[in-house]
């Protein structure tokens, strides 16, 4: 029975079912002979090949090994078939073996197995070693002369393994005499394409250069360098690609569209755009007609420059040239509507790819699910991918990651996690995860997700452990994220500098400084070189004050060429100003001398800065000097911020020369030199700094006056001169509201220049902004201060036509001028009117009110008006006490002066100094010296008073006036006491020294008074015509009186007496 009979049999149809590589059912060959089987070698080489056919290659080789027990001895096409099995099955160490022992004659294509055999040890096993010496073997011992892709395998296995050393010995064996092998453009374009495929540009130039000057490729063509552009241009090594190109023009060799194609695909990349499109139109001017491919690197460049609609431009032209857009195409553009977030129009060209029938893949849903994600729209998202579905096509695991991570960077990890538990997730997946967990810092998520990434049995990548450690350091899980750390060489992971910063800030984070500073020891054993290392170290050295450490430190990062952020600079300074003060911060300075000028420089910059800040203007000019000196650069920040400190100092000695340089290196274009410039003349020359403003105004130099430099005007005192520089500078104001405004308006309507202050105003209306109810009130104040009260009632009237409505301080202002000059009914009219407004009156007016009656003498209207105010649950102040006195004291009515002062000295309302002084006054006057010294001693107890007092000894630069009155009244010096007063009252209060001085004039108006009640007329013209001195501001307070009761004669004949003898006095 033959072999071809049996495998047609029932009992081998079974067997041939049975499970792959079950040797246990084949059945012995002695079986099958003893059964009357005789196959000759042919039966069973079909046998072993219809094994191999079926992959079966258990059974094949299980079958041969049975033949060599019973002394079969095969042929060429049995060894050549268990070789290809031994092969196949990956047994190249085997195979090799096996093929050592048969002679070379005895296998059918020798030369294919070998390059099998080759191929497969530097591919599959990754041991191109092996290969080098087997490919050895064959060529020397059994003279095969493998292909080209054979060498191709090994020289790409040595070169991505970087060991140039063994591309070199087979190039040698290639160009070895006993072989002379001449590989052509083939073995050098593959390689030099796959080199770059995985982004090794300059081992591709080299294996290029390598393989010329070795002489064993002599010719390259088009395709080989155009492989060598592509490799070129990764490098952006451009010039080299503009040398090769005008060589390939002498050599004449043409270039064709993948050529030219991958010269402007190349520049794009390295983002020469213009370049890349210049190119192209060489190529078009050439003759090289552009394909699909061409335009479609021209699209794509054209959207990541973001300019999609040039890219559309180019679409239409494609299909005008007649050229048919593809896939590809299309998705570029709609990445590029992407990225200038334009989702609508993104999807307009999806629907036009849709509508001209064009097959769809995942990559095109892929951009769009990721575009709309980053907007946020994940209904839109999920609806593409049911979209997807439906159409056949599976989303991998990249679009779902694309949702997961839009999700969790909008603060939506739970539901992301909820996507990642439908699929399974690869590495990215709970990278992802657990970044967004991280942010969220929400705990039971990273642990939840740790727990899951170590059932998933998900290899990992370095970024990966740098994730996963950064969670366990958040969640304080410290052992585990030390034990993956140290688990990180086993798995054939190397620590990276994110690794290591991560590991030392989370110690650090957790203030364990000794694990962070162990990791950070080893990581300076390392190689790496990496800034955020340094300074997350130096950062938690300064927190922890270990001052002297993070210098050290500090020191050696320099050392190593490398230079700290901003942030860590300042960090360091200001610690080691907290820790150790100004002086540390000077030695610091004066240690790095010998560093670069740039790190130098931007230390001395922080410094400067810091020291500012703190106040240490001596420490930040010798920092000043010291950065001269070397020739280092301040900058303007740094000049201003010195010129400020200096200037608030009045360091005149150091002001001007740091000035004049500021100004000399950055000239008065740059704002902050303007700025400082402005500020010092205004403070210093005046009439200067005009100048200046006017100058740069005529040279169209842009500047702002600072708005610090009104305001320094304005508290010295100075407000007339910061309404001139507001005026002379006009459309170079800094920002201003009506509140910078309104305080320039007040000083200067107190200062008397009530014209400006209403210039003033009509300038800020005209510049938009609108005068509110406070600048109101402090131009009425102005007015009334000029004695302008007709024009204060203009404008008062005037307010709610501009829809302005007056408050309690309008009213106050108004009724206190009105009571000063007398005008009481007006006073109360005004008054009752607040009250009808709904506004409600504070003690302020009721003392305005108050006053004014008691100078009148009318003491009944004045407690009617205390018993007012404190119906209305308002308390009387110092002030109100101090009228009340001053009327008693007025009429003489001491007693009742003296009871009122008790009455409310119970409330615990004691008068004002001028209140005191009254009664003092008032006292002795009656010769009630023993009253007088206790209501004395009652005042040298009262904080207010002796405030003033002792700032009467200041003014004088004298001893203690305070003490020497104290002295005096414990002597009973009442009166040398109330002299003393007299005077402080004269230095605070003129009108206290006007009114002593006009005592007897008012004396004899109560007398010009008294007789003309009797019809004695002359006697006023006698009064008056006394060789005393007649001022007219004296008696206007009882002009006013007598206006106010309604006696218009009394009170035009005394003024026109008053006015006649005035004006003789003038002549």
């Amino acid at each position: 029975m033959r072999l071809s009979a049996f495998l047609n049999s029932k009992r081998y149809r079974s067997l041939s079912s049975s499970p792959r590589g079950g040797t246990n059912l084949v059945p012995a060959l002695q079986t099958l002979l003893k059964s009357g089987f005789t196959p000759t070698l042919h039966d069973l080489n079909q046998f072993l090949h219809f094994l191999f056919q079926r992959q079966r290659i258990g059974l094949l080789i299980h079958f041969f090994s049975q033949m060599n027990s019973n002394q079969i001895k095969g042929d060429s096409c049995t060894y050549s078939l268990v070789t290809w099995a031994l092969l196949k099955d990956r047994k190249f160490e085997e195979a090799e073996q096996f093929m050592s022992r048969i002679e070379r004659s005895s296998f059918s294509c020798v030369t294919r197995i070998w390059e099998y055999l080759v191929q497969g040890l530097c591919i599959d096993q990754k041991e191109p070693d092996k290969a080098l010496s087997v490919l050895r073997d064959c060529m020397r011992s059994h003279g095969v002369l493998p292909s080209s892709s054979t060498f191709c395998s090994l020289i790409y296995c040595f070169i991505t393994q970087g060991r140039m050393d063994k591309v070199r010995e087979v190039l040698q064996l290639m160009t070895d005499e006993k072989f002379d092998y001449r590989f052509g453009n083939f073995v050098t374009s593959s390689v030099i394409s796959k080199l770059c495929s995985i982004k090794r540009p300059e081992l591709a130039v080299w294996f290029y250069n390598n393989a010329v000057n070795s002489g064993a490729f002599q010719q390259p063509d088009v395709v080989t360098y155009t492989t060598l552009v592509i490799a070129l241009c990764e490098m952006g090594r451009f010039q080299e690609v503009f040398d090769l190109i005008c060589r390939l023009e002498k050599e004449r060799i043409a270039f064709d569209v993948v050529f030219c194609s991958s010269l402007v695909c190349g520049y794009f990349r390295k983002g020469h755009f213009r370049e890349a499109f210049q190119k192209y139109i060489e190529m078009v001017d050439k003759g090289v007609n552009p394909d699909t491919v061409s335009y479609t690197i021209l699209i794509d460049g054209f959207c990541k420059l973001s300019n999609v609609e040039k890219a559309v431009g180019l679409l239409h032209k494609m299909k005008k040239d007649g050229i048919k857009p593809n896939l590809i195409t299309y998705t570029a553009i709609i990445l590029g509507y992407i990225k200038k977030r334009k989702l609508e129009e993104a999807f307009a060209v999806f629907n036009l790819v849709e509508d001209l029938g064009i097959e769809m893949d995942e990559f095109i849903y892929a951009v769009l699910i990721d575009g709309v994600c980053k907007k946020g729209d994940f209904s839109r998202a999920f609806d593409l991918l049911h979209e997807m579905e439906k159409k056949g096509i599976s989303p991998s695991i990249i679009t779902y990651n694309s949702v997961i991570n839009g999700l969790c960077k909008f603060g939506r990890t739970s539901e992301a996690d909820e996507v990642a538990r439908s699929i399974n997730g690869d590495i990215i997946t709970y990278s992802t995860l657990l970044h967004g967990y991280i942010i969220e810092e929400n705990v039971m998520g990273i642990l939840e997700i740790k727990k899951r990434l170590l059932e998933a049995r998900v290899c990992f990548d370095v970024t990966m452990c740098n994730v996963l450690l950064k969670a366990l350091f958040m969640v304080g899980a410290f052992e585990d994220a030390c034990m993956i750390y140290k688990e990180m060489p086993e798995k054939g992971l190397a620590a990276d500098s994110v690794t290591d910063c991560t590991m030392i800030d989370g110690y650090c984070k957790a203030g364990r400084i000794d694990e962070a500073l162990q990791v950070f020891d080893e990581f300076r054993r390392t190689k790496i070189l990496s800034v955020e290392c340094y300074n997350c170290v130096i950062r938690a050295l300064c927190k922890k004050g270990m001052v002297e450490v993070a210098i050290n430190v500090f020191m050696e990062l320099n050392e190593k060429g490398l230079n700290m952020d901003k942030n860590t600079y300042r960090m360091m300074i200001k610690v080691i100003l907290q820790e150790k003060g100004s002086d540390k911060v000077l030695d610091l300075i004066h240690s790095i001398e010998n560093l670069g000028l740039e790190t130098y420089s931007v230390m001395c910059n922080e410094a400067i800065y810091l020291l500012c800040r703190r106040g240490f203007w001596e420490a930040a000019s010798y920092v000043y000097m010291a950065m001269k000196k070397k020739g280092s650069i301040l900058t303007s920040k740094s000049y201003s911020l010195l010129l400020k400190r200096l200037t608030g100092d009045e360091k005149e000695t150091l002001i001007q020369p740091i000035i004049n340089t500021f100004v000399k290196e950055y000239g008065l274009s740059e704002p902050r030199v303007s700025k400082r410039l402005i500020h010092y003349l205004c403070m210093k020359n005046f009439s200067n700094a005009l100048l200046l403003l006017e100058k740069m105004k005529e040279n169209n130099l842009y500047f702002i006056v600072p708005i610090t430099v009104l305001e320094t005007l304005t508290k010295k005192g100075r407000v007339l001169d910061a309404y001139k520089l507001i005026m002379k500078a006009k459309d170079n104001l800094p920002v201003m509201d009506v509140v910078d405004y309104s305080i320039i308006v007040d000083g200067l309507c107190k200062s008397g220049y009530l014209d400006k202050a209403l210039t003033l105003c009509d300038f800020i209306e005209k510049k938009g902004i609108n005068l509110n109810i406070v600048t109101y009130n402090t131009v009425i104040n102005g007015l009334c201060l000029q004695g302008c009260l007709l024009e204060a009632f203009r404008i008062f009237d005037s307010l709610e036509s501009i829809n302005l409505f007056p408050s309690e301080i309008t009213y106050a202002i108004l009724i206190n001028y009105l009571c000063k000059e007398g005008f009481l009914l007006d006073a109360k009219r005004l008054f009752d009117k607040m009250v009808l407004k709904g506004l409600k009156p504070n003690t302020r007016i009721y003392n305005s009110l108050i006053d004014g009656h008691c100078k009148l003498g009318e003491m009944e209207e004045a407690l009617k008006l205390l018993l007012d105010l404190e119906m209305n649950f308002l308390k009387a102040d110092s002030f109100t006490v101090s009228a009340v006195i001053s009327g008693y004291c007025q009429k003489g009515d001491m007693e009742a002066a003296l009871g009122f002062f008790i009455e409310l000295k119970k409330k615990e309302v004691l008068p004002d100094f001028l209140g005191f002084l009254h009664l003092i006054r008032g006292l002795c006057s009656k010769g009630r010296m023993e009253e007088a010294r206790n209501v004395l001693r009652e005042m040298l107890q009262t904080q207010s008073a002796l405030e003033l007092i002792e700032r009467a000894s200041d003014e004088i630069e004298t001893e203690s006036i305070g003490g020497f009155l104290v002295s005096l009244c414990e002597q009973g010096s009442i009166q040398e006491s109330l002299a003393v007063l007299n005077e402080i009252g004269s230095m605070f209060f003129p009108v206290e020294k006007r009114l002593r001085s006009f005592s007897n004039e008012l004396g004899k108006l109560k007398n010009i008074y008294e007789v003309e009640a009797f019809g004695g007329d002359d006697i006023v013209s006698k009064s008056l015509t006394s060789n005393d001195k007649v001022d007219f501001g004296s008696y206007y307070s009882l002009i006013a009186s007598l206006f106010s009761k309604g006696e218009l004669k009394k009170a035009n004949r005394l003024a026109k007496e008053i006015l006649f003898n005035m004006c003789k006095e003038g002549c």
